[in-house]
């Protein structure tokens, strides 16, 4: 009796204890589930980490080892997967966040890039695009438009103005025309954009004063040579007088014949010199010699001139006048009415100068011409 007491009591205990072993290999395992789930559910991108996964043969020797001493060492491998995996997903989605931006601001600078390049190739594509209110327009002068014409065989003046929708008194108030009848193939002649002539700016002259001496606008000289100030005109500045005819027809050419200002030999002729055309004659004259007025007419000008030094500026008709350079004392006065060979200054050095000389210009119509042309021989 006491013998099957003693059994049952065995039997009971043994139970006990296959069952107690069994519940902590169940709650072993069960926790290992769970942190397997979470170390999934975190996302880990670390590919040297392992999910700890516990084998059957792990399980039956959990089963025999106490609670106790299993479950703190299991909560620590835990806790250290846990936070090993958290902080590698914070390092993983920095570095997502800092090469977003990267990319970002890469499109942003490729973006602006395209459309600079596109906005280059744009404006060179059309370079006749239509001007901003910001942008200057540039009208060419009418100097500038000034066209070089040709004679060929066979051709004369009349053909010639014609042709450019021309006349002859504009043929004549651009060019130096010693003689109408006889043209020269191969010859050259000046064409105007309009209908006019070509006017050189002497010392003393201003816009009013060329506007008034053809009767034309003002405006209309500082618009056609694009002419912002009036009061900043150039000696020797060419411009452009539309609608305005020549003062000293080809019958007045043919008439005029000038006496020499001074008898000494000719130094330097009209034409090419230097590198520009030479605008004149210059006559050998020692200091102090007498210039003379190679014809008749009235002193529009005497005084100091850039370039010129001093200079006498004689009108002996409307569109003919004679300029004398370089003087060392003016001996006649603005106004002034003055005889064939009559004494008008003493030469000089003055200006741009290289010696004792005297510069003679013959202005035709405001130009330069060859005063050869119109001395006696």
């Amino acid at each position: 009796m006491r013998r099957r007491e003693r059994l049952t009591g065995f039997f009971i205990i043994f139970i006990l204890l296959t069952f107690s072993a069994y519940s902590n290999s169940m709650n072993v395992g069960g926790r290992a589930g769970i942190a397997d789930r979470q170390l999934s559910k975190t996302g880990q991108r670390t590919n040297g980490q392992q999910m700890r996964v516990l084998s059957n043969s792990e399980q039956k020797l959990n089963a025999s080892v106490p609670e106790q001493s299993l479950q703190p060492e299991n909560k620590l491998d835990l806790e250290s997967d846990q936070t090993s995996s958290l902080d590698s997903e914070r390092k993983s989605n920095s570095l997502d966040i800092d090469q977003t931006k990267e990319n970002r601001k890469q499109n942003i600078e490729a973006e602006r890039e395209d459309k600079k390049i596109f906005t280059e190739q744009r404006a060179e594509n059309n370079p006749d695009q239509q001007q901003t209110a910001f942008e200057k327009r540039y009208e060419p002068e009418l100097i500038d438009q000034v066209k070089v014409h040709k004679v060929r065989s066979g051709e004369t003046l009349w053909d010639i103005a014609h042709q450019h929708g021309l006349n002859i008194d504009s043929l004549i108030g651009a060019n130096n025309i010693s003689n109408m009848n006889s043209i020269k193939p191969g010859q050259e002649f000046k064409i105007l954009p309009v209908k006019g002539i070509i006017y050189r700016v002497s010392p003393g002259e201003s816009v009013a004063s060329i506007a008034r001496k053809f009767n034309l606008k003002t405006e209309t000289i500082m618009e056609d040579n694009n002419l912002e100030d009036s009061s900043k005109l150039k000696i020797d500045q060419k411009l452009v007088l539309r609608g305005a005819k020549p003062e000293f027809s080809y019958q007045d050419r043919l008439d005029q014949k000038f006496m020499y200002p001074i008898n000494t030999r000719i130094t330097s002729y009209y034409g090419p010199r230097w590198g520009r055309v030479h605008e004149g004659l210059d006559f050998a004259a020692p200091m102090g010699s007498p210039i003379r007025a190679v014809s008749s007419g009235r002193v529009v000008y005497s005084g100091w001139a850039t370039g010129y030094g001093y200079v006498v500026i004689i009108e002996h008709q409307k569109g003919l006048r004679t300029l004398y350079a370089h003087n060392s004392k003016l001996l006649v006065s603005v106004g002034e009415s003055v005889g064939r060979g009559e004494v008008i200054s003493r030469s000089g050095n003055t200006g741009n100068s290289t010696g004792p000389h005297l510069h003679l210009e013959v202005q035709v119509n405001g130009r330069p011409e060859n005063p050869l042309n119109y001395i006696n021989k």
